[in-house]
């Protein structure tokens, strides 16, 4: 199985950098794909899935990480 992060920001990627082989079991691969902030990977996020939806195989999960900074999590969808 493989693991493909979209996370909002540099830092985050870091952290899970060093986080993820420690949680992780071995046969599980990851990649991290950081983005300009919220309102990039928000923004980029339907055309990214649409080339994901391409070529992603079975085995592929995709995990989308951003932060709620006060706003109404059901509202963070309507990009």
């Amino acid at each position: 199985m493989n693991l493909e992060f979209l996370v909002e920001e540099a830092s985050l990627k870091e952290a899970l950098q060093n986080l993820l082989p420690k949680i992780l079991p071995s046969e599980i691969t990851f990649n991290i794909h950081d983005f300009r902030g919220k309102e990039d990977l928000l923004k980029k996020l339907p055309n990214r899935l649409k080339g994901y939806k391409a070529w992603i195989p079975n085995d592929y999960k995709i995990i989308v990480m951003i932060d709620e900074d006060r706003e109404d999590c059901l509202k963070l969808g309507d990009f």
